[in-house]
């Protein structure tokens, strides 16, 4: 049965997949980051080793 709501369905829709895009890509840029700051760190730690 027709309602009337099939355009505030589908905006509905295309919201919730923007928020579940957004967090992914977010989450995806933390794992990067996450990445690099351990590299930076081995290489940090690696630069030091010996020293005292």
């Amino acid at each position: 049965m027709y309602t009337g709501t099939l355009i505030d369905d589908l905006i509905s829709t295309v919201e919730q997949v923007r928020v579940r895009r957004d967090e992914r890509v977010l989450e995806e840029k933390l794992e990067y980051w996450y990445v690099v700051a351990q590299r930076e760190l081995a290489q940090f730690e690696s630069d030091f080793a010996g020293v005292a």
